[in-house]
C-alpha cells in the first residue's frame, strides 16, 4: 500500500519548520556569525607589520631557516644538573636580538616575524621591564630597561597606548594617576565621567614614539583643571571637577598651579595625541614602519596607523 500524503503531514512538516525558525535559527545565525569571527587572531594591520619585520630586518640568527630547526638540550653529564628549564642553557650568538611589544603580540611576533619578542603570553618573565620600559619618563632610564631585554625593534600599536595602558601601570606597579584619572562633571543634576590624561601619560616612552613618532611636541594650549574629592552614597570616593582654567603655555599653567594653596589643581587633557606639555624629541629612536590600517581615536578628528615599529638607532 504506497504512503499517502494528508492535510495532518502537511500540518507536522509546517510545525517543525516553524519550531527550528522559532527556537533554533536564531541561535544558528549566532553561532554562524561567532564562527566566522578569528577570535584573538592578528588583525591585518598585525600580519602586515610583522610580515614587514620579517622581511626588513637583520636575521637574529644569521640563518632565516633556524626558525624551523629543533634545539636539543646538552646532553646530562655526571658533573651537570639541568636547570630548571632544560633551554635556559642555550647561548644566543651574537646576532641575536629582542623585539619589545606588550606581551600580547609576543606568540605573533615569533609566528609570523620569526623574531624573539621580548615577553609572551607564556612565562611571566619581562612582563614588568616591558611596562616599565614603555612609562619610562626619560631616554636614560629606558635605556637602561632597553638593554636589559637586549631589544633592538620597539612594536607599538593602538591599544596598548589607549585601552591597553592600564595593564602597563599595573604590571609596573605604577599608580594609575600618575597618568590618568577619572573625574566627574556635573552636569543637568547628574555627574557625567570622564578621562583625563596627566602630563606622565605623554612622557612616557611609548607615548612620545605611538602617539607623537618621537618628534618633539609644543603644546598649542595647557588646561587645569580644579576639583574636589567626594564620597558617593555608597562610600566610593571621586573627584568632582569645579573649575578649568586654559592658558597658552605650559609655564602659564604651571606658574598658576604654583599660587594656589590647595593641591587639588591638574594639569590634563582630554585627547590622548595632544600633549598639554612639551616634549622633547627622541634622539634614539626612529619610525621604521607604519600599517597602511589606521584607525580614528574618537574626538580626536585625526587618523593613525593601528602598529608602528620603531629602531632603536641610539649607541649601546
Amino acid at each position: 500500500m504506497g504512503f499517502r500524503l494528508t492535510t495532518k503531514h502537511i500540518n507536522m512538516a509546517l510545525a517543525v519548520i516553524v519550531i527550528f525558525f522559532l527556537v533554533f535559527f536564531p541561535n544558528f545565525k549566532l553561532a554562524a556569525g561567532t564562527a566566522q569571527q578569528a577570535r584573538f587572531a592578528p588583525s591585518d594591520a598585525w600580519v602586515s607589520s610583522l610580515t614587514w619585520l620579517k622581511g626588513n630586518t637583520p636575521e637574529p640568527f644569521d640563518d632565516p631557516n633556524f626558525y624551523y630547526q629543533f634545539y636539543e638540550p646538552l646532553p646530562e653529564k655526571e658533573d651537570y644538573k639541568y636547570p630548571e628549564s632544560p633551554y635556559e642553557d642555550y647561548i644566543y650568538p651574537e646576532s641575536a636580538y629582542g623585539v619589545t611589544a606588550w606581551w600580547d603580540y609576543g606568540y605573533w611576533i615569533t609566528r609570523i616575524g620569526h623574531r624573539l619578542p621580548t615577553t609572551s603570553p607564556g612565562p611571566f618573565q619581562a612582563r614588568a621591564d616591558t611596562a616599565r620600559f614603555f612609562l619610562s619618563q626619560d631616554e636614560d632610564s629606558a635605556q637602561e630597561i632597553r638593554k636589559e631585554l637586549d631589544s633592538l625593534y620597539i612594536i607599538i600599536d593602538y591599544e596598548t597606548a589607549t585601552s591597553k595602558f592600564w595593564a602597563l601601570t599595573l604590571w609596573a606597579e605604577r599608580e594609575r594617576a600618575e597618568f590618568f584619572d577619572i573625574y566627574h562633571v556635573p552636569q543637568e543634576n547628574q555627574l557625567r565621567p570622564v578621562q583625563l590624561f596627566h602630563p606622565g601619560y605623554y612622557h612616557s616612552l611609548s607615548i612620545r614614539l605611538y602617539n607623537f613618532d618621537g618628534k618633539a611636541v609644543i603644546p598649542e594650549k595647557t588646561l587645569v583643571i580644579s576639583y574636589q574629592k567626594k564620597m558617593s552614597q555608597e562610600g566610593v570616593p571621586y573627584k568632582e571637577i569645579t573649575g578649568v582654567e586654559e592658558f597658552a603655555s605650559y609655564e602659564e599653567a604651571k606658574a598658576y598651579i604654583s599660587t594656589q594653596e590647595s593641591a587639588n589643581y591638574q594639569i590634563v587633557s582630554d585627547n590622548p595625541f595632544a600633549s598639554p606639555v612639551p616634549l622633547a624629541a627622541l634622539e634614539d629612536y626612529k619610525l621604521i614602519h607604519s600599517s597602511d590600517d589606521a584607525v580614528q581615536p574618537p574626538g580626536t578628528g585625526i587618523t593613525v596607523p593601528q602598529v608602528k615599529i620603531f629602531e632603536y638607532v641610539g649607541k649601546e
